[in-house]
């Protein structure tokens, strides 16, 4: 949970007009997206073995 803390907390740093709120669904977003991503392409190498 660190590397979460440490993500929202450079968010915030790097934009002062974000509340953490606002950073921490954005970082969570973004892992949600990146879990989809790592899901498709496993089931894409998958596919292609009999």
């Amino acid at each position: 949970m660190a590397k979460f803390d440490d993500r929202v907390k450079e968010l915030v740093e790097k934009h002062p007009n974000l509340t953490k709120d606002e950073a921490i669904k954005i970082v969570t977003d973004k892992n949600e997206r990146k879990k989809k991503k790592r899901v498709e392409k496993s089931d894409r190498g998958s596919a292609k073995k009999p």
